[in-house]
């Protein structure tokens, strides 16, 4: 008869917290939600809660044991849920315009998500989706490292966007457009340090890939001049024998050989006439293993027909 009535129903002690935290969560969703009830014809609509839902979901909170700090916490986590569900729909495209900024703004204080969590589901789902966007295009071969470097230039972190794998990849390619861009243009200081550090890949293994990458098509210059030869392009010709020239400054090469020595005496005609750099010119005629005296006949015999044809041009 002595024993004191109990004053507070509480469950703080009987439930774990995870537990007191998930039906309290569950009865918010419930005040948020309200019920949906069927109709006619298989319809179904949905009644709001009043407020006096709301007042019972603060006694939940009493009785579930919960403190301030918990309850702030699960109140913050279903508005970042809701927040997020419908900021992915706003970015499906990963670009995050004027417009959808002010969107957001809205939905934020909405759903009542405080701003510095918002930003960050904001910048993980363009994060996300960018991250995406530029895996893809290193796939297909639509981005450039004068594209990557306007990326870095605006903030947008590559180590964790890209892999290692795709940017090495990537390096691989643009030293491929490098030794097929027909200029016979090889910068050392760009290739061997820019491009990796801009990339944070490894300058020792890059300097490895872009030999042997040289070597390689080096030989298939040669090949493909010869085709445009054969085909009578005289741009396809020099433009090849330039890639051959770039491959040639990364990786030095001894004289090429050729089954038809007369098709490697044209190769040199049509370069000598392209009016290469005596520095190009000389290297050529190592490649082709072209010597002095053959050298120095074709050089008279093109200025020769350089000569009639001038006066031709001017003959009355």
């Amino acid at each position: 008869m002595g024993k004191p009535g109990q004053t507070e129903i509480t469950l703080k002690d009987d439930l774990p917290k995870r537990d007191r935290t998930d039906l309290y969560q569950t009865y918010l969703l419930y005040c948020l939600n309200g019920d949906v009830t069927e109709i006619p014809f298989g319809f179904q609509i949905t009644k709001k809660k009043n407020d006096s839902e709301y007042i019972l979901l603060n006694q939940l909170g009493g009785i579930l044991g919960l403190s301030g700090k918990d309850i702030v916490d699960v109140h913050r986590s279903v508005a970042e849920k809701a927040f997020k569900q419908q900021a992915e729909v706003i970015l499906a495209d990963g670009q995050l315009t004027k417009a959808k900024v002010e969107q957001l703004n809205n939905l934020q204080k909405e759903v009542g998500l405080p701003e510095e969590y918002a930003h960050k589901v904001v910048k993980s789902i363009t994060t996300t989706k960018m991250a995406a966007a530029i895996e893809t295009a290193v796939t297909q071969g639509r981005l450039n490292i004068k594209q990557i470097r306007e990326l870095k230039e605006a903030g947008v972190d590559l180590n964790n966007m890209v892999s290692k794998n795709m940017r090495e990849l990537l390096f691989k390619k643009t030293v491929g457009d490098i030794f097929s861009s027909g200029t016979g243009e090889f910068d050392e200081e760009e290739v061997y340090e820019n491009i990796p550090s801009d990339l944070n890949i490894s300058t020792e293994k890059s300097r490895v890939v872009v030999q042997q990458l040289a070597q390689t098509r080096l030989s298939n210059s040669l090949i493909q001049a010869v085709a445009q030869l054969r085909q009578k392009n005289r741009s396809g010709v020099v433009s090849s024998l330039n890639d051959m020239l770039a491959c040639d400054k990364a990786i030095p090469s001894p004289p090429l050989s050729w089954e038809l020595p007369e098709e490697l005496a044209d190769l040199y005609t049509i370069f000598l006439k392209s009016n290469p750099t005596s520095q190009k010119l000389t290297r050529m005629q190592f490649l082709l293993g072209i010597h002095d005296s053959t050298a120095d006949a074709l050089r008279e015999m093109g200025d020769r027909l350089i000569n009639t044809a001038v006066e031709e041009e001017f003959a009355f």
